[in-house]
Order: structure tokens, then C-alpha cells, then sequence
């Protein structure tokens, strides 16, 4: 007979898998928004709302559990590794939300060379997958894969600085593009800091950047 506390754990588990799945979404929706040159700023909120009251959820479940069945060890951990980790994916939403707002404020962009966001794209949406499957499978080293891909990130961000340094950009295109990276940088900031919960949650010991 599972315990009670056990019964908690899988809704939470459950929650988590709920609002990674809608922030994978949002992530490519406003993606392909993007490079579509689709102003997509109002579906966006929509979704973002949906995994802001998704982290309610699961923020109000953890307290309960915590208050209730006093957890130790494995079990406490893992709470607290799915309150910090609900709070990643629900700034996913949000970053997903401010790149298809750069779209609705800026307004036509399709004259843009957006080689770099749709490389650094894919790049970021890999990591953001990898960071949610290693974290429900409490796999260190595909964790540890996605802490080390950040560095290509980093420097697909600081070339598109360079790029538009030189002045050979049209201006709307180097704002929204600087902007865009910004926002995929912090998205894989994210998946970084989901990464680093499955070290904590199987050992302990905690990762930093």
C-alpha cells in the first residue's frame, strides 16, 4: 500500500510533467512565430498565464506536502528541487512571451537574416528537453551534457553582439535580434539551473554557475 505522502509526490511529479510539456510549447510556438514574422503576443500570454497558475499549483501542493508529512532525505529534496524547478519552467513561458512580444512592438521583420536565432534556437530547445528528461530521470550525466552545451550559447550570443557592432545591420533587425538572443540565453540559463536539481536531488550536493 503506498504511503499518503507517496500519493502527493506523483501529483506533483505529474504537475511538473504538465507545465514542461506547455512550456516546450510556448518556447517553439513563439519560435516559429518569429521566424514567420507572425505576431503571436496574445496566444502567448494566454499559455504563459496557463503555466504561471500551473506553478501556483504546484508551489501550494509542496507547502502541503512539507507541512503535513514533515519529509526527510530523498523526499525533501525532491520537493524542493520541483519548486525550484516549477519556477524554471514558468520563466520558459515568460521568455517565450517577451521573444513574441519583440515581434508585435517592432512590427514587420521578414527582411531580417535570422541565421543565428535559428541556430541558437534549436540549440536552446535541445537543451530545454534534455534538462526536463534528465530531471524525471534523475540522469546526472545528460544533466551535466546540458550544463556543458551552455557554452555554445554564450558564444553564439556574444557573435551576434559583434555582428551588429559592425553597423551593417538594419536597425530594427539588430534590436530584435539582440533581444531574441537575450532571451534564448536566459531561456538555456534555465534549463541549466533544471539540470543542476538532479545532482541535488540524488546526491545532495548542489551545482553553481
Amino acid at each position: 500500500m503506498p504511503r499518503l505522502m507517496d500519493i502527493g509526490l506523483e501529483r506533483l511529479s505529474n504537475l511538473l510533467q504538465d507545465m514542461a510539456k506547455l512550456s516546450e510549447e510556448c518556447v517553439n510556438m513563439a519560435i516559429d512565430a518569429y521566424l514567420k514574422d507572425r505576431d503571436a503576443a496574445k496566444d502567448l500570454y494566454e499559455q504563459s498565464s496557463k503555466l504561471l497558475i500551473l506553478n501556483n499549483e504546484v508551489n501550494d501542493l509542496a507547502t502541503e506536502l512539507l507541512i503535513r508529512y514533515q519529509p526527510v532525505a530523498s523526499d525533501l529534496r525532491y520537493i524542493r528541487a520541483c519548486l525550484e524547478a516549477s519556477n524554471g519552467l514558468s520563466r520558459f513561458g515568460r521568455y517565450a512571451y517577451d521573444i513574441a512580444v519583440v515581434r508585435s512592438q517592432i512590427g514587420e521583420l521578414s527582411h531580417c537574416d535570422n541565421s543565428l536565432i535559428i541556430k541558437t534556437s534549436e540549440h536552446v530547445k535541445k537543451m530545454m528537453h534534455d534538462s526536463i528528461k534528465a530531471f524525471n530521470e534523475r540522469d546526472i550525466v545528460l544533466a551535466r551534457k546540458v550544463r556543458e552545451s551552455d557554452d555554445l550559447v554564450d558564444a553564439l550570443y556574444k557573435q551576434n553582439i559583434r555582428r551588429m557592432l559592425e553597423g551593417n545591420m538594419d536597425i530594427r533587425c539588430a534590436i530584435a535580434s539582440t533581444l531574441i538572443m537575450r532571451y534564448l540565453e536566459r531561456i538555456a540559463d534555465h534549463a541549466v539551473y533544471i539540470s543542476d536539481l538532479v545532482k541535488y536531488i540524488v546526491t545532495g550536493e548542489k551545482e553553481y554557475i
